[in-house]
Parts: structure tokens; C-alpha cells; sequence
């Protein structure tokens, strides 16, 4: 009766590390991420921005987009694609390579040696 028992019981934990194995993958999958739902067509001053990144329509959020981060660590949504949103970021991106170049030194680097997301 011993060995039925033993049996029994590693089943009822197998069955029961399954279960929560996949709880947890669930709820992973349903966690929030950080995305835009909206974006604003406002043109965004190329001085207040420090980085930005692409958010990509199907990989964890609804709407494809730009978003840019501010001094204040605002984060800004704009639409991927238009000509001003492609402008900010290749002038982000070369004032970005300028204060690298000078050890993140003067005024406009302030703020953009941060980590990216």
C-alpha cells in the first residue's frame, strides 16, 4: 500500500506544478506593458528630447508608433512614419553621437546618458 500511496502522491504534485507552471505563464503573457494607445500629431521640440524607441504594431501593443523621452522623463507619442517624427529622430540621434563623442559634456547632453529602455 506504501508504494500506491508514494505514487499517488507524485502525481497529485506533478499535476499540480503543471497548474502552476501555467498559471504563471498566463499570467506573464497578461501583464501591462508600457505602450501607446494614441499618438499626437503636435510636432515635439527637438531641445527636450533625449532618446527615443519604436514601438511596432503586433509585438506586445495595439498601434505602431515613436516614442520619445523627454528631459523630464515624459514619454511622448508620436506617429511612426511622418516626416517630422523622422526628422526628430535623426537629429536626436545626431546630437545623441555628438555628446558621446564629448563625454556627454555641455548643456544639450544633460539628460542623455541615460540607459535606454
Amino acid at each position: 500500500m506504501a508504494p500506491s500511496g508514494v505514487r499517488s502522491l507524485c502525481v497529485a504534485l506533478w499535476i499540480t506544478a503543471i497548474i502552476i507552471s501555467s498559471n504563471v505563464e498566463v499570467s506573464l503573457g497578461d501583464q501591462a506593458m508600457d505602450c501607446c494607445l494614441s499618438v499626437s500629431h503636435q510636432v515635439i521640440p527637438s531641445n527636450i528630447v533625449v532618446r527615443h524607441r519604436d514601438q511596432v504594431k503586433g509585438e506586445g501593443c495595439p498601434i505602431s508608433a515613436v516614442i520619445f523621452v523627454t528631459k523630464k522623463g515624459k514619454y511622448l507619442c508620436a506617429p511612426s512614419g511622418e516626416q517630422w517624427v523622422n526628422n526628430l529622430k535623426t537629429e536626436v540621434d545626431r546630437i545623441l553621437h555628438k555628446c558621446q563623442k564629448n563625454n556627454f559634456k555641455g548643456r544639450r547632453c544633460h539628460g542623455m546618458k541615460l540607459k535606454y529602455d
